[in-house]
């Protein structure tokens, strides 16, 4: 067995995520919502890129972005009844994501954005001011202690909150 030494020090630590990544299945027509809808719909989302809603909806409706829409059936709705906003849903559970894409076609949706991604990482991306809202339901399944740096409502994400939701958001 290799011990560590000092010149192992270089190795980067792997950042706390607040989600452990279960994935399940896709069924085929989610496979095929990825295959047809994803280029539609979905943002591919690399560390470094810069969003910007008016060319991701090219129109100056006020944005409001939902971190972990599960199967996005509350995020379909918010759309559907709410045309004058645009919403953008980030998720990481694959499964989830597929069936709100085939939501989105079913419901006609225009209005509405995918990113299949670390949220903290989206976060970094957007600009100051730019959400009317931002939506975050159970966040913090980690009830034990040794969990906590696991909850992603901590005071740098509250901050990132506040630098994103514009005055009156």
């Amino acid at each position: 067995v290799k011990m560590p030494d000092m010149s192992d020090q270089h190795i980067k630590q792997r950042p706390i995520r607040s989600y452990v990544l279960r994935q399940g299945r896709l069924t085929p027509g989610q496979q095929r919502a990825f295959e047809r809808l994803w280029p539609v719909w979905g943002v591919d989302f690399t560390v470094g890129q810069q969003l910007n809603s008016r060319e991701l909806f090219d129109n100056d409706h006020p944005v409001v972005l939902e971190i972990g829409f599960g199967n996005g059936e509350s995020l379909a709705h918010y759309a559907l009844h709410n045309p004058h906003f645009n919403y953008v849903g980030i998720e990481v559970h694959r499964p989830g994501v597929g069936h709100l894409l085939l939501k989105i076609e079913e419901l006609g949706l225009t209005n509405l954005r995918l990113i299949c991604h670390d949220a903290i990482e989206v976060l970094h991306a957007m600009p100051d001011d730019s959400l009317a809202g931002m939506m975050l339901f159970f966040p913090d399944p980690w009830h034990k202690k040794r969990h906590r740096k696991r909850r992603i409502l901590q005071p740098a994400f509250i901050r990132q909150m506040e630098r994103l939701i514009n005055k009156g958001g």
